[in-house]
């Protein structure tokens, strides 16, 4: 089946190339081959060296500004729909609550895609639960289908009065070429950081913002030194917790064994390193990293919250625990990070996972399935 062209709506500007664009670049890609033009609308212009990757593999790349106002979005959103004779807009990192679906349906899509990949709970209930309920459904009417990148998002969308019949499950997906086990790169870490041979490496990638609840992880480090249990913890990512998790870790006497790296371009290496990967999201939507750290032979230990379950396999590729609580993450990390044969087993299977479930091209394979499914449908 001839593609049809596609404009990718996505509230977001990457400052940095990551497994989100190898994606986006993977299935523009596969659009153009089967006879589509795709083009990724971004809220700013990127980075150089962001947006010749995708213009050199033949995508056209624009920005559109939702923070100007919708008016605005629409009006430059209609002219790129009819100067690349647009058909089909995939939204992506937009709310599913905002008006986006409308804007583009008036600007002259004939279908609309909806990607919820934000986290969080629907927790209203009463009079509230209904007003949203109604909203929701109202502002997503005009959505011919609804990709949700977990189950667990998809019973939140359902919860949030999304109608139901209009929702598919599509995971995401990572390049496993990239993302690969080298025992080489730890060897290097300990001797960058003056690491001993034995101690545990951790490692978390992630916003530093409290629906991540990395403050879990901090204090979990701190029971691990009063444990005697030789870790260092280490960092990728900035945001607007930063001042207070380092405050935390010299409140807790562990500032020498954690290492805050900021923003890191490309965490592979850094993930090849690590004993273990951790996250303590509440309510994450996927988790796409806890992929990236598996096919690279990390096995995780994270909340048993969200879409992390449906990643990591507990008790297989990784262990589960409630969250918020340290004392039980803490624990995990111990038994995990110092059992090296049940390291072994839990690194192997989730590479395994990984490259079953979660690899690109079965990402890509599923989402042309979807568009194709919308095309053929109501054509």
């Amino acid at each position: 089946m001839q593609a049809e062209n596609v404009a990718f709506l996505l509230d977001s500007a990457p400052r940095i190339w990551c497994s989100q664009e190898d994606r986006h670049l993977e299935i523009c890609k596969a659009l153009i081959a089967k006879g589509g033009r795709p083009v990724l609308v971004f809220a700013k212009k990127l980075a150089p060296e962001v947006e010749n990757r995708f213009r050199e593999a033949g995508v056209e790349v624009a920005a559109i500004s939702y923070a100007n106002g919708a008016a605005n979005y629409r009006k430059e959103l209609k002219a790129l729909i009819r100067n690349f004779r647009i058909t089909t807009v995939h939204i992506i990192f937009f709310d599913y609550f905002s008006p986006i679906s409308w804007v583009a349906k008036s600007a002259g899509a004939k279908y609309v895609i909806y990607e919820m990949q934000n986290g969080g709970i629907f927790r209203a209930r009463g009079w509230k639960r209904i007003v949203l309920r109604i909203r929701n459904r109202v502002t997503t009417y005009p959505i011919t289908k609804v990709i949700a990148i977990s189950h667990f998002i998809k019973e939140q969308l359902i919860a949030g009065g999304v109608d139901e019949h209009k929702i598919i499950v599509r995971h995401l997906g990572i390049d496993t070429n990239r993302f690969a086990p080298d025992p080489d790169e730890r060897r290097q870490l300990e001797e960058q950081y003056g690491i001993p041979s034995g101690e545990l490496v951790l490692t978390t990638v992630s916003f530093l913002k409290p629906i991540k609840n990395p403050q879990t992880i901090v204090q979990a480090c701190g029971l691990l030194k009063a444990q005697n249990v030789g870790a260092h913890l280490f960092v990728a990512g900035d945001g607007e917790m930063m001042d207070e998790l380092q405050a935390l870790s010299r409140k807790l006497g562990i500032e020498d064994r954690v290492h805050w790296l900021g923003l890191v371009a490309d965490p592979t290496r850094l993930l090849q390193a690590s004993d273990l990967f951790i996250l303590a999201t509440v309510g994450e939507a996927f988790g796409l990293v806890l992929a990236e750290a598996m096919a690279c032979g990390v096995p995780v230990v994270g909340s048993r919250s969200g879409g992390i379950p449906e990643v990591v396999a507990d008790h297989e590729t990784g262990l589960l625990v409630p969250p918020l609580q340290p004392e039980a993450l803490a624990k995990a990390i111990a038994h995990l990070g110092q059992d090296r044969a049940l390291h072994a087993e839990y690194s192997s299977r989730g590479i395994q996972r990984v490259h079953a479930e979660f690899s690109m091209p079965t990402t890509v394979e599923r989402t042309l399935h979807i568009y194709e499914s919308v095309w053929s449908s109501t054509n």
